[in-house]
């Protein structure tokens, strides 16, 4: 179990090291947390995205591009 320094200073990497896009993200998310409206998604949903983040960051999990991902879904409609 990583330590709140040690999550602290990873995030400050990751902060760091992020693009435009990333940094967005990552501001409305702690917007949304610091107004105390985490009512956007339910606990099962929230359960879920760590799941999945969980299987991504040790590698069971795929992730993918923008590109990729419209890619993906255009060949599931047309098919």
């Amino acid at each position: 179990m990583m330590t709140t320094t040690a999550k602290r200073s990873k995030v400050h990497k990751y902060i760091d090291e992020a693009d435009s896009k990333i940094l967005e993200v990552v501001y409305q998310l702690l917007e949304v947390y610091r107004q105390n409206n985490l009512s956007l998604i339910s606990i099962d949903q929230q359960k879920e995205v760590l799941k999945r983040s969980a299987l991504f960051k040790s590698g069971k999990s795929k992730g993918y591009s923008l590109e990729e991902a419209k890619k993906r879904i255009k060949q599931k409609f047309s098919e």
